[in-house]
């Protein structure tokens, strides 16, 4: 791999493998975290509605979180339970906690742990994780932050490069 990129990115290719692996590392803890989170916050969402096996349920959204559309299902299925028994209240309240607090930390949470562990602006990675999930399914979620973050700082590498020939040529 060192060999390819040497080939291809020159004298930066150890630096620009450096990136990568620091962007899959930051997305692979990104996923951790956000999946332990929504777990959680299920978890205590499904304890206040009254759901019984609700230490389980979190268990399953925790799980469930590293696929897309993972824990809606166990929320919104706890949800129609919710209705079913006659709890309306506690069926709209596990509605509301699921798209607002489950749903969305997700779509927060995942591109700040990642921009800290990569170096990036988080703007740039929750483009990079919604981009890469809409182009290439699970596997974006890896590979769009990677391809911004080693594109980001080529970009950068070379904005700073012509910066510093700029001024000595006018000198």
């Amino acid at each position: 791999m060192r060999d390819a990129a040497s080939r291809v990115a020159g004298p930066d290719a150890r630096h620009l493998l450096e990136v990568a692996g620091k962007t899959v590392n930051s997305v692979v803890y990104g996923i951790l975290g956000t999946a332990l989170a929504q777990g959680v916050l299920a978890g205590i969402g499904f304890l206040i509605a009254g759901v019984p096996g609700a230490t389980l349920l979190g268990l399953a959204t925790f799980f469930l979180s590293v696929v897309p559309v993972g824990p809606p299902l166990i929320w919104a299925s706890a949800t129609v339970w919710l209705y079913y028994q006659g709890a309306i209240g506690m069926a709209i309240f596990m509605g509301l906690w699921g798209l607002l607090v489950i749903s969305l930390v997700d779509n927060f949470l995942r591109p700040i742990i990642i921009s800290r562990g990569s170096h990036l602006p988080f703007i740039l990675v929750f483009l990079g994780v919604l981009g890469g999930v809409l182009t290439f399914g699970f596997i974006g979620v890896f590979l769009g932050p990677t391809f911004l973050a080693v594109g980001y700082h080529v970009l950068s590498e070379w904005m700073r490069r012509a910066k510093a020939k700029g001024r000595k040529g006018h000198k």
